[in-house]
């Protein structure tokens, strides 16, 4: 994501916090925290622009941090750094060997969520939001290093669900989908983060 984009967006929502705080509820306040868990990276992370045959594992560890603000016991914003992990290939590249090569995709991610309790412990939880992605990539081409960076923004959503073990702490759940890298003519690879972490309300 560009610089300007990201100040637009984190604008954007430190506005909307600022014109809705006089109106929180009860069930409203400020949380942090940090999941960790298992990502997969879709093949075409690396399909055709990397290399245009060959094998690609997407499969790795990701985490994120996050913040937000709930204005009420169903509707929240959400800002969070994400770490996707790798995905690593090896193949050919218009006929060259392609060795040792490794894409790693990270951003910010923006959300509206939604939430809907089943009793004072439970709740079920949706979000849908943009994702600003980077990825930076390496590998050895025809016997020649190779690195490349790109950035962009796109969609992301998710499902989960949330245990509080207390009224500030609480324990969250989920399965996103994120999609980055790839071009107008390619698309976005899909991106799956199934996470577990700590929640801390304010």
């Amino acid at each position: 994501m560009n610089l300007q984009l990201t100040k637009l967006l984190t604008a954007g929502l430190l506005t909307l916090v600022a014109v809705s705080t006089p109106a929180l509820s009860q069930d409203a306040g400020l949380y942090a925290g940090a999941s960790f868990g298992k990502s997969d990276i879709d093949s075409s992370i690396a399909i055709p622009d990397l290399i245009t045959s060959g094998t690609v594992d997407g499969k790795d560890t990701g985490f994120k941090i996050y913040g937000g603000l709930q204005f009420n016991q169903h509707f929240g914003l959400e800002v969070a750094y994400v770490d996707l992990g790798k995905a690593t290939y090896s193949g050919r590249f218009f006929g060259f060997s392609v060795t040792g090569g490794k894409v790693d995709v990270s951003g910010f991610n923006f959300s509206a969520v939604g939430t809907y309790p089943l009793n004072p412990s439970f709740a079920l939880f949706g979000k849908l939001g943009l994702f600003g992605w980077v990825t930076k990539a390496s590998d050895v081409t025809g016997g020649l290093p190779f690195s490349g960076k790109d950035d962009g923004a796109d969609v992301s959503f998710g499902l989960g669900f949330s245990y509080n073990f207390t009224k500030n702490v609480s324990a969250r759940v989920e399965w996103e989908r994120f999609k980055a890298g790839g071009d107008v003519v390619t698309g976005s690879a899909d991106i799956d983060l199934l996470s577990g972490g700590i929640v801390f309300k304010f």
